[in-house]
């Protein structure tokens, strides 16, 4: 197995336990805690996402899929989770944390289906 890979699904499961953990300390008010998981999803993002390049580069895939998991991952989940960081700190727009935690995971799931399926 190419280490690389291993390392992208891996931090892909950081980035979903991450969104996870900020879904559920939102939804019980630990602002801390929520805050600290989004900015660590955050940081998973940035990480996937330039293993994810650096598998698509190395294997020189260009495809349809790669192409709508990388739009994906840079508006969905990387915009969408520093305003999840941003819903965290900021006291008026907390109550929309959790919804917004909620929704940052189905596009991470999307995204995960989008690059396992690979459909042409």
């Amino acid at each position: 197995m190419n280490a690389v890979l291993f390392l992208h699904v891996l931090v892909a499961m950081f980035l979903g336990g991450g969104l996870i953990g900020a879904a559920i300390c939102a939804r019980f008010e630990l602002w801390s805690v929520a805050r600290w998981s989004a900015a660590a999803a955050l940081a998973a993002t940035i990480v996937a996402i330039g293993l994810g390049e650096g598998l698509a580069a190395d294997e020189r895939v260009s495809a349809g899929w790669v192409d709508a998991s990388r739009g994906l991952a840079v508006f969905g989940l990387l915009l969408g989770g520093a305003g999840l960081v941003i819903a965290t700190g900021s006291s008026r727009l907390r109550r929309l944390a959790a919804p917004w935690a909620a929704a940052l995971i189905v596009i991470a799931l999307a995204t995960a289906f989008v690059m396992a399926a690979k459909p042409s």
